[in-house]
């Protein structure tokens, strides 16, 4: 008998029973449950587009949701690091689509670095994270190559620059004037 799809916990125990009777063991009966349900959620999340470990992403993050709120459900390179939309806003005067090019001509892959990288980070696993809109992934190769060679120092510098661009934007909204009075 086919498994039911859905993440609900009746489904998931409906699953694991199905997969016991047909002989599974309860630990993998339990793991095929979970992937199916979790296969489910993710389905959702992406309005029927499932992510698989095939799908991994870098670069920018685009939704017709703003940043700031997580909810996009996808896969990175181990070792990657993802600019915050606030950021990537600021670098574009307030507009992501000039701040993620912005972020691409400073961290994104130089000449000669092949766009289409077949592994990530220290590893070449892959790390699930929840995302936002307006956010920017930078692939391992891209952050060894701003720390020199070292992933931990490009992680630092990049974090380093994420506060410097924070701390300039909000110096800037406190010179702005206030509201016009009438």
């Amino acid at each position: 008998m086919p498994l039911k799809k859905g993440s609900s916990k009746e489904t998931v125990s409906t699953n694991i029973s199905e997969l016991i009777h047909s002989g599974k063991p309860q630990k993998q009966a339990v793991a095929i449950a979970l992937n199916v349900a979790r296969e489910a959620r993710a389905k959702r999340a992406f309005g029927g587009n499932v992510v698989t470990k095939e799908k991994v992403h870098v670069g920018p993050i685009r939704s017709s949701v703003a940043g700031r709120t997580d909810h996009l459900p996808m896969h990175v390179h181990s070792g990657s690091y993802v600019i915050p939309a606030d950021i990537v806003s600021a670098l574009g005067e307030g507009n992501t689509e000039a701040g993620f090019m912005s972020v691409h001509q400073l961290f994104g892959p130089k000449m000669g670095i092949p766009l289409a990288r077949a592994t990530g980070g220290e590893t070449g696993e892959l790390v699930p994270i929840i995302a936002a809109g307006g956010e920017y992934v930078i692939h391992p190769e891209d952050v060894r190559r701003v720390g020199q060679g070292d992933l931990d120092t490009g992680h630092k510098i990049l974090d380093h620059f994420v506060k410097k661009i924070r701390a300039k934007t909000v110096q800037t909204l406190k010179n702005l004037p206030g509201p016009a009075k009438d």
